[in-house]
């Protein structure tokens, strides 16, 4: 497990040259630490509150220094940097005379003015919304209660729609300008009356009264009056410009979306318990309001191109359609309310979205708020806080067990459902320890960590549970994520108490500290269990790519105690990496499979083996198999 810290996570893999391998391996033990020196701690203090992958960077959440507020930090190859959370301007009072719109300049009736670079609000514009608008470029200082203005283009005479994103053009003065909000004030398209405004950008000039408003060479309405875009009133500022920052604590959790398609851009969005949700798209930062009293979320999903935010007694908000970082009824935005607190959502397809209680399971149907149909899934079923997580379907951790959404479908709230039936006690012991949870595509592999430094790991092979693993690590995850790297290749980060962000399944150690390991084989009677046996060698099969030492431990008779405690035993594993220089050889030139063995004493009606390995640089060893030689002794009496 590695460190990250830098644009390069861990330093670069042990080698081994098959002719003179022992300088390589010493380069590269030298490259490794060298890379560990230049790692740091994410800055402020206590534990990493949220780690996330977005657009190939990683990024972490932490307290700052004195715990007053927390900061976002992007991992860069000079270190962790702050990220600049921008300035902003709440506002109140909005009108029907044009909207605050990206790129488009903001005026302070005093004289300051800005450049829209994001904005939030709930309510319903026309009537009176309120919320936050992100500035930049700034002059001068806006001040509280004072008339904000922007420039709009006032039209009558409206035939044919006008859309968002649509290009228009004065058909005498030749000016255009790009459109982003159509408020209607009075008339309708329909009826070839419609006048109103329209809140533009890229505009290039002043434009003649009277003329047509043409989209792409049609005529679609006429501008009405002097001057426009003329500068009107669209809301007045409530309170003064200020540097957003984030409240200390917190548990974050994340999702990326693009809501525009083709034409927009992937963006982050997430929700921490503490603070307003947020939007960012590697440049700006902006809270995002949903008007609720307590307007703290803890989840956040996207589902049918609504973003989803889920609050205490089982609220879920949903803003306007396309519209994420905007709460208006008249564009779609809702609150959805279950009998259960919520502990996850998932996406299951399309036309459905699984919300988890402690003890209930619903399903959301629909593609918005003209149709969304909230139905009770299963009763009795719910998912452990922070455990939901998609594999082949949604599994999730229920006072049964590991389950998932399939098994619940077949068998209710019955044992059948659990695919951790066969560890039932371990999970169980472990239910209230869970501090965090994570999906690993590339191993099919479902990972519950504890607040204890361990953890399990669930391997599905065809949607088929084949096998749980306990596993220990020598400092405390408390947050996790399943990213990808700028090559689109999944990578796992972990946010530890002690600030770092580590690269979980990289590099061969802990940190730089010994990785402890070992396997336990099943016990054996080869088939005469009351025959006595003499055992004489043990023959592994290996697949390795790394030279390494494994101990090997063989135990007699269940280790009752009726025959002494053998010899432990050492086998040297030499095998060499295939690399693509080995193509173009008539032979392989290496073993494909390694064969290691060693000579053994000792008798029993059984045996099973242990084998320990414990290492800072070597490699992972494969177990393919393992042959044992004996020779009969007679029968047990």
């Amino acid at each position: 497990m590695g460190l990250l810290a830098t644009a390069l996570a861990y330093g670069p893999p042990v080698l081994r040259d098959k002719y003179s391998g022992s300088s390589i391996v010493a380069e590269a033990k030298i490259a490794i630490e060298d890379q560990r020196d230049i790692i740091t701690v994410v800055p402020g203090e206590g534990n990493v509150l949220g780690v996330w992958g977005y657009s190939g960077n990683i990024y972490a959440f932490r307290n700052k220094t004195g715990g007053a507020s927390a900061a976002m930090y992007k991992s860069t190859s000079a270190g962790w940097s702050e990220v600049d959370l921008g300035t902003v301007l709440n506002f109140d009072s909005t009108t029907a005379s044009g909207e605050m719109v990206v790129g488009a300049v903001l005026t302070g009736a005093g004289g300051a003015t800005g450049t829209i670079a994001g904005v939030s609000y709930y309510g319903n514009w026309d009537v009176g919304a309120e919320g936050t608008v992100v500035l930049t470029d700034i002059t001068g200082a806006f001040v509280d209660d004072e008339n904000l203005s922007s420039p709009t283009l006032s039209f009558d005479g409206g035939s044919v729609e006008i859309l968002e994103g649509d290009t228009i053009t004065g058909a005498t003065s030749g000016e255009t300008a790009i459109v982003k909000k159509i408020q209607i004030a009075s008339g309708a398209w329909s009826t070839d009356n419609a006048a109103g405004v329209l809140s533009v950008t890229s505009n290039t000039g002043t434009w003649t009264d009277g003329e047509e408003i043409h989209v792409m060479g049609a005529d679609r309405a006429d501008v009405n009056g002097s001057g426009q875009p003329s500068s009107k009133t669209i809301a007045k500022a409530n309170g003064t410009q200020y540097a957003q920052t984030l409240q200390a604590g917190g548990s974050y959790d994340f999702v990326n979306f693009n809501f525009k398609g083709t034409e927009g851009v992937e963006k982050m969005y997430s929700a921490n318990t503490v603070d307003n949700a947020f939007e960012y798209d590697g440049t700006t930062f902006i809270k995002i309001r949903t008007g609720m009293d307590v307007d703290t979320p803890k989840y956040v999903e996207v589902y049918n191109n609504h973003l989803f935010l889920t609050f205490p007694k089982g609220s879920i908000q949903n803003s306007s359609i396309q519209l994420p970082t905007i709460f208006s009824t008249t564009s779609g935005a809702a609150e959805i309310v279950v009998g259960d607190e919520i502990t996850g959502l998932s996406v299951e397809s399309k036309d459905a979205l699984a919300v988890f209680g402690r003890n209930n399971i619903y399903i959301l149907y629909g593609t918005s708020s003209d149709d969304w149909n909230l139905t009770t899934f299963y009763s009795g079923s719910g998912a452990v806080d922070k455990t939901v997580q998609k594999i082949h379907n949604t599994i999730f951790l229920d006072d049964r067990g590991i389950t998932s959404i399939k098994s619940s479908l077949n068998f209710g709230d019955f044992k059948q459902s659990v695919v951790s039936i066969k560890v039932d006690p371990l999970v169980q012991k472990y239910k209230d320890k869970i501090i965090t949870s994570l999906r690993v595509r590339d191993k099919n592999q479902y990972r519950l960590y504890f607040n204890d430094k361990t953890g399990i790991a669930m391997t599905f092979i065809n949607g088929k549970n084949e096998g749980i693993l306990p596993f220990t690590l020598s400092d405390q995850i408390v947050c996790s994520c399943s990213a990808e790297d700028s090559n689109g290749d999944e990578v796992l980060y972990g946010g530890f108490d002690d600030g770092y962000v580590r690269k979980i399944d990289s590099g061969t150690s802990f940190d730089g500290a010994t990785v402890a390991s070992f396997v336990r084989l099943a016990y054996s009677h080869y088939g005469t269990p009351q025959l006595k046996k003499r055992f004489r060698e043990i023959l592994l099969e290996l697949s390795a790519d790394t030279s390494t030492t494994l101990n090997i431990y063989p135990d007699f008779n269940y280790g009752d105690g009726t025959v002494p405690v053998s010899t432990v035993y050492s086998i040297d594993v030499t095998n060499d990496e295939w690399n693509v220089d080995d193509v173009s050889n008539d032979t392989l030139g290496i073993a494909i499979m390694d064969k290691a063995r060693t000579r053994i004493a000792g008798q029993g009606e059984n045996m099973g083996i242990l084998i320990k390995n414990s290492s800072i640089y070597d490699k992972p060893v494969t177990l393919q198999g393992a042959v044992v030689q004996y020779s009969d002794r007679g029968l047990k009496r």
